[in-house]
């Protein structure tokens, strides 16, 4: 079982910069999990929003951003490298949210090369789960799926990091046309389950709107992020709907992981791994259904509950 950084370990440093990479290699994570989207200069870089973060986000003269900035897509690199992402704003929700957290002033939005020349150097093998960040719901908020794969898979390709490199995302079409441009690894993010559950009633049970508009669009087939892999030609199972497209592994919501669906995914061939497990309790309940992968905002705490057992 894998130790993977979520964001490279987003309770202990800055989510998503090179200073979260190093120091989940030095804390001796088997590998981190990170976010990229494609810049309007066609650069891959690291981040998670498709719009600048007002609580993470300083401008060039050191002030906090006070409104939403321009998508992602739509800003150079050279833009998005004046701001300054080290540090949550005070009293945030976000800073109340990352205690534990090592800030740093002088953090800038990184690219996907100089995060893998940050795994390359680790002493053993550390592996990537690259996120394709893509919009879904708005195609304006973002770039395209096939560009962004394609963009990526380049970047991979040019820094020899292929095989150790497994591609993740919620928005399918992207994770298709890499498995057929190349022999890249890809597990299939889905979305909680506990939004469509016919059992008992869980907390955060009641589906926002964005995930009723998805089912409406899978039950009719017409859905853009499972790219026509519809529920009603996979048996209305979402492993079943994985395993039919190719994907190697399912990337699923830690809660959604029970006997029943690990059993499930093992028997379609699945590797599984489970996101974002930040509590003891919660790891070791995990643990016990032995995924392949844990990401975690708090590798510390997992890292140990791993050499307890």
């Amino acid at each position: 079982m894998l130790c993977i950084g979520h964001r490279g370990g987003a309770g202990l440093r800055p989510e998503n910069t090179l200073e979260a990479f190093r120091h989940a290699v030095e804390r001796g994570c088997d590998g981190a999990e990170l976010d990229i989207q494609l810049t309007r200069d066609g650069k891959v870089v690291v981040l998670h929003d498709f719009t600048l973060n007002p609580d993470i986000c300083r401008d060039a003269s050191g002030g906090w951003l006070q409104r939403a900035s321009p998508p992602v897509c739509e800003l150079t690199l050279g833009e998005l490298q004046q701001f300054n992402v080290g540090r949550a704003k005070p009293d945030s929700n976000y800073a109340a949210a990352h205690p534990l957290v090592k800030w740093s002033d002088s953090a800038r939005i990184p690219t996907l090369a100089q995060v893998i020349d940050v795994a390359r150097a680790a002493p053993r093998s550390f592996q990537l789960f690259v996120e394709l960040k893509t919009s879904f719901l708005d195609r304006n908020l973002s770039a395209t799926p096939i560009a962004l794969a394609e963009a990526a898979l380049q970047v991979l390709q040019e820094y020899g990091y292929l095989e150790h490199t497994t591609l993740v995302s919620f928005d399918w079409p992207g994770l298709l046309h890499a498995k057929r441009a190349s022999a890249v690894e890809c597990w299939f993010t889905t979305l909680p389950h506990r939004w469509s559950s016919d059992g008992p009633a869980r907390p955060g049970a009641i589906p926002p709107p964005v995930f009723t508009a998805l089912c409406s669009s899978t039950w009719e087939g017409t859905s853009s992020w499972a790219a026509g892999y519809g529920t009603l030609d996979c048996g209305g199972w979402i492993l079943k709907m994985i395993a039919e497209a190719g994907g190697q592994g399912w990337f699923a919501d830690y809660r959604d992981l029970t006997t029943e669906t690990v059993t499930h995914a093992r028997a379609l061939g699945l590797k599984i791994g489970a996101w974002t497990v930040n509590d003891l309790d919660g790891m070791r309940a995990v643990q016990a259904l032995e995924p392949d992968v844990i990401c975690t905002d708090r590798p510390d705490l997992l890292l140990a509950a791993i050499k307890d057992d």
